[in-house]
This record gives C-alpha cells, sequence and structure tokens, in this order.
C-alpha cells in the first residue's frame, strides 16, 4: 500500500527549527522516551542537538520531519507547505519566533520560516 507517510524538511538547526513548525501546524514534537535519550546519548546528543526531529499529527497520521543538512538553502522551494492560520495571534505567534512575509496575495500570505524556508498562510475566514 502507497501513501504519503512523511513531508521532510532539510534544514540547519532541527531542534529549533521543529519548535518553529510545531507551533505552526498546531501539532506536537514527538517526545522522547528514554530509549530515544539513550540511543542519542551514544551518539553524543540530547534532544536539543538531534538532527533529525519528527513532528506528528494530532491523529498520528502523517509526520513533518526535519532533518539536517550541511548545504544551506540556496533557492525558492520546488515545493511547499500550506497552513490555515487560526487567527491574528497565530501569524503573530509565527513572526515573533523568527517568520518573516515574503509577499501577500488574496486570501495568502506568502511566509519565510526562520531558516528561509517558504510556505503560504491562508488568512483565517
Amino acid at each position: 500500500m502507497t501513501g504519503l507517510v512523511e513531508i521532510v524538511l532539510d534544514c540547519r538547526h532541527a531542534s529549533k527549527l521543529a519548535r518553529f513548525w510545531a507551533a505552526a501546524l498546531g501539532w506536537q514534537i514527538r517526545p522522547y522516551d528514554e530509549a530515544e535519550v539513550a540511543r542519542l546519548a551514544a551518539r553524543g546528543l540530547t534532544p536539543e542537538t538531534d538532527p533529525t526531529v519528527a513532528i506528528d499529527s494530532p491523529d498520528g497520521s502523517l509526520v513533518f520531519f526535519l532533518q539536517e543538512v550541511p548545504e544551506p538553502k540556496t533557492a525558492k522551494n520546488r515545493m511547499h507547505v500550506d497552513i490555515q492560520l487560526r487567527d491574528q495571534a497565530h501569524l503573530d505567534e509565527l513572526l515573533g519566533l523568527g517568520a518573516t512575509v515574503v509577499s501577500d496575495h488574496d486570501g495568502w500570505r506568502v511566509l519565510a520560516d526562520p531558516e528561509g524556508n517558504e510556505f503560504c498562510a491562508k488568512r483565517p475566514a
């Protein structure tokens, strides 16, 4: 059986960017259990330095996954995420977490996350 199971975003700092995307999506960063903390520790890492962080959808059917890569983002995304803003406070929260406004369109705003990855935010109804 095939189907979409993860959306993966390459990034420079997975744990920091995961906090941004968890707020943007209204999803939760996957908790670290003792076994995962031990696995990271064996590699000299902690949850704060984990180069791969999962953010789970509320029903667990989809994962937004952040993975660190050495190269920087250099061009416009070929694919992007669209989110629905809950309200103005949600937009203000994202801007406070480092999002920037790229452009404004009828009903949509193109934003960039703190690392410059573009996404669209639909204004609340």
